[in-house]
């Protein structure tokens, strides 16, 4: 990747470091609006059984951006990815806003995912390149508090919104908030550009692999929504071809699930795709089984977050006294234990609390993971192939989302309206027992590695 470098002599000015922040937040924002408001747009649209869609249409089309946007930064700087991603991001949000039928709004999500992903590795190529190594880590926990906040306000903020006008403007709302931070921000990263010179990335991931690897989730999961001969072999094909791409994604061993980075790989991609896939159908979840409102739904997104957050600060305490390793194990552990804890609370209907403590742990579970396979990744990659096996996480991460939602959305589609909510919902969260429990044995897999925070192992 390129080299840091700064904007100016004295750093960023001011109100680049606020247009940063404001495209952040806006980014967040449209995330959790979108997480929200999303039962009520296809409810509107008359397509709840596509409801999955709307978010694997999203992570199926980042997939690929990261790694396109990833090869274009080390060729001409993160600059001119960066506003592609946004104008791309802005458009998606047009259009998603403008739609009149299912359809159009999932292509208008892939649109979304396909901005948001080079949006996403652009950003943080800025940061790195504007800001000194102080000022770095300053402005990460200022991104992190941008991503806390929203999910406090955004599920409510976008269920007022959406019961007081309507979904539509969920994504409308944010272009003109797109446009301003861009117009603040244009200044200093056209100054920024000019300092770029171009790298020869080491080993960079295919494109090919990319769009390869995204092509064959969106066809496993299309299979899923058939459920019919022609499904079966469009279904094998799709894993044929994911079967195919993997091997050039991610490190040597990743099919055979080798220790070490591996098995960091597996682990993320599964915790990943048990998090987000429960996460997606909480919105609906409550509505149709315990009767919330819009808006309560919407406050009830905040609970995970929490526990994310808590989980974040909990594997950085330098009183900790575990390995890294074990803090994923950890963290794994409370994935299994609350997803379990989740299912029996839907399918059996127990009181929303229960389901509630549920949330939050799997939560802090992510917060756990997430963190300490990143930090794992730094400390034993290679530093020629950093860069490429940061690129392989994300990329598994956004498999891992993307598969099990698909999943989850077969369950949906197929048991919508033929048996109650509560017998609906049960198998969702059960599969992502299923996929929390894979992410401990691989996260038991990984190996002794040292916690730098506590100077254990």
């Amino acid at each position: 990747m390129t080299q840091p470098t700064s904007t100016t002599s004295g750093g960023p000015p001011l109100v680049f470091t606020i247009a940063m922040v404001g495209g952040a937040l806006a980014v967040a924002f449209e995330a959790y609006g979108t997480l929200t408001a999303m039962p009520d747009a296809a409810q509107d649209l008359g397509r709840l059984d596509l409801y999955a869609w709307a978010f694997t249409a999203f992570v199926i089309a980042q997939v690929f951006a990261i790694v396109l946007a990833g090869r274009l930064v080390d060729r001409i700087g993160p600059v001119l990815p960066l506003a592609a991603g946004v104008l791309i991001f802005a458009l998606g949000l047009l259009g998603g806003g403008l739609s009149i039928n299912m359809g159009m709004l999932l292509g208008f999500r892939a649109l979304q995912g396909f901005g948001g992903g080079a949006l996403n590795l652009a950003f943080m190529v800025v940061v790195a390149q504007a800001y000194g190594k102080a000022e770095r880590a300053w402005m990460m926990s200022i991104l992190s508090f941008c991503w806390m906040l929203p999910s406090f306000v955004g599920p409510p903020v976008s269920a007022w919104i959406t019961t007081t006008w309507s979904w539509h403007w969920v994504f409308l709302g944010i272009v003109p908030l797109l446009v301003i931070v861009s117009a603040l921000a244009w200044r200093p990263l056209v100054r920024m550009r000019l300092h770029h010179e171009p790298v020869t990335a080491i080993n960079p991931v295919p494109i090919w692999a990319a769009a390869a690897a995204a092509c064959g989730a969106a066809l496993i999961q299309f299979a899923g929504q058939r459920l019919d001969l022609i499904a079966l072999g469009i279904g094998l094909a799709g894993l044929a071809v994911l079967l195919m791409a993997l091997p050039r994604l991610m490190p040597p061993g990743f099919l055979r699930l080798h220790g070490g980075l591996p098995s960091v790989m597996w682990t993320r991609a599964l915790a990943a795709g048990a998090y987000f896939a429960g996460e997606s159908f909480i919105p609906v979840m409550l509505m149709q089984v315990y009767g919330f409102t819009l808006k309560g739904a919407g406050f009830f997104l905040a609970l995970g977050a929490t526990g994310w957050t808590l989980g974040s600060l909990v594997q950085a305490w330098s009183g900790l006294k575990l390995r890294r390793d074990e803090i994923v194990h950890a963290g794994a552990a409370c994935l299994v234990l609350s997803s379990g804890l989740m299912t029996l609370a839907t399918w059996l209907v127990w009181p929303w609390p229960v389901f509630a403590v549920g949330f939050v742990v799997l939560g802090l579970g992510m917060g756990l993971v997430v963190s300490s396979t990143s930090l794992i990744n730094m400390q034993v990659s290679d530093p020629q192939l950093i860069g490429r096996n940061t690129s392989s996480l994300q990329v598994g991460e956004g498999l891992g989302n993307a598969l099990v939602t698909g999943l989850a959305g077969t369950i949906f589609a197929g048991l919508l309206n033929t048996v109650s909510a509560a017998f609906t919902f049960g198998p969702i969260y059960a599969l992502c027992t299923a996929a929390s429990i894979l992410s401990l044995l691989a996260a038991l897999r990984i190996g002794p590695v040292r916690n730098e925070s506590s100077g254990v192992g």
